[in-house]
């Protein structure tokens, strides 16, 4: 079995090491490497061979491979998990072996769960979530498929994240509240209310300031 990131930036190396450390003493996957649709394939980088997703598909076969998406961008994250599944690839789910994941918690397909995160008991992580580093997930949370967490963000217990949400780093969210499908909490803010869909949440506390139209995070000026 082989293992694909697929995304080359700097989230895509965290998560090659995370999944280095995963592996260490099991064996499971025979290689490691990138996919980058914006890279020249065949390249060298990080140790190892950078692929298109068009070359990749030549070289193996799709019953050999597996993929973890490491895109920060909840809305690109999306994109590349349906163009995955179009071809019929698995989904890697990765947890760094610092991370504390309660044995009642659900991780499903494709979540990545990095160094020293904390996901408590009953929380459900859905399919394709991110949890970036010391993010901390409390009891009977749900968070909501494509979502990133960024590092140091609190989730109080039974909070419900929607999907394709983010919410930046150091975010602290009180136990029993709601953020939105597609709404994005900016870093540092505290969250004592619920947060709509599709909205931009900022401050202490956290309130909306206005519509996420563009549905992306991190914009090119």
């Amino acid at each position: 079995m082989y293992l694909f990131i697929y995304c080359a930036g700097g989230f895509g190396r965290e998560i090659f090491d995370t999944a280095v450390r995963q592996d260490t003493g099991r064996g499971r996957w025979t290689g490691m490497y990138f996919i980058d649709d914006g890279a020249v394939s065949g390249t060298e980088m990080y140790g190892t061979t950078v692929f298109t997703l068009e070359r990749m598909l030549e070289r193996f076969s799709t019953a050999d491979v597996e993929v973890a998406i490491a895109n920060g961008e909840p809305a690109i994250r999306q994109l590349l998990w349906e163009k995955l599944k179009r071809h019929g690839i698995r989904l890697a789910t990765i947890v760094d072996p610092s991370a504390i994941v309660a044995p009642t918690a659900t991780l499903g397909e494709g979540a990545v769960v990095t160094a020293f995160c904390i996901v408590a008991t009953q929380a459900v992580l859905r399919e394709n979530v991110a949890l970036n580093v010391q993010a901390i997930v409390g009891h009977d949370i749900v968070l909501g498929e494509h979502t990133v967490v960024s590092s140091m963000v609190n989730v109080g217990g039974a909070c419900t994240i929607g999907a394709r949400s983010y919410l930046g780093m150091g975010v602290q969210i009180i136990q029993g509240v709601s953020v939105g499908t597609d709404a994005i909490v900016g870093m540092g803010s505290v969250v004592f209310s619920d947060i709509p869909d599709e909205v931009i949440a900022l401050g202490n506390p956290a309130r909306a300031m206005r519509k996420n139209v563009d549905k992306r995070v991190f914009k090119k000026s």
